[in-house]
């Protein structure tokens, strides 16, 4: 028989020890909570992997300042999403340079076909989506931000975020009808 899992307030001393063995029962424990959160930005497994260890590091140096007052698992999300989103833009700053600044981002069109969506759905179809539009629609539609956080998080035009999520909707109503096709009308 398995020895038992050691409870969260044991598993978190040890890590604030630094204990090798405590943070890799640690990192065992969060990883499938917290991997999800970085595919739904990056969706590429392994910047996703590779993006979550960043966070894990964060992690490990922080947890002296979680205090057990919230739900450790909502910070732990919160640290992860905020590693990845500083991934991103860090990525997106030395990708910008490569800009056409020329270009004029179109106004947004209103869409709620996506409402009908099932959960399962967005998320296969998500990973088709290309970085810039994934990103701005998870922000929006799973993390509730609106187009002017978006815009300062990612260091865009708030015309630019309404776009993006505009057209992240088209494309997966576009992946939703080739996957089921005759259903045009349950969008």
């Amino acid at each position: 028989m398995p020895p038992a899992a050691p409870d969260i307030h044991a598993l978190i001393a040890a890590c604030r020890r630094g204990e090798a063995r405590g943070q890799e029962a640690f990192y065992r424990r969060y990883f499938p909570l917290l991997l999800p959160v970085c595919l739904r930005y990056l969706g590429n497994r392994d910047r996703s992997v590779e993006v979550l260890n960043r966070a894990m590091l964060r992690i490990f140096q922080s947890l002296d300042d979680y205090t057990d007052e919230g739900k450790l698992e909502g910070w732990l999300t919160t640290v992860t999403r905020n590693t990845v989103l500083t991934y991103i833009r860090d990525e997106s700053r030395a990708q910008r340079r490569f800009l056409d600044r020329s270009f004029v981002w179109p106004a947004s069109v209103p869409n709620g076909a996506l409402e009908k969506l099932a959960a399962e759905d967005i998320l296969r179809l998500l990973e088709r989506l290309p970085d810039h539009l994934r990103i701005v629609f998870s922000l929006v539609v799973f993390d509730g931000y609106t187009h002017a956080e978006v815009a300062a998080e990612l260091e865009i035009a708030e015309t630019a975020s309404r776009w993006r999520l505009m057209k992240s909707r088209e494309l997966l109503q576009g992946y939703y009808r080739a996957v089921h096709p005759g259903k045009e009308n349950e969008l």
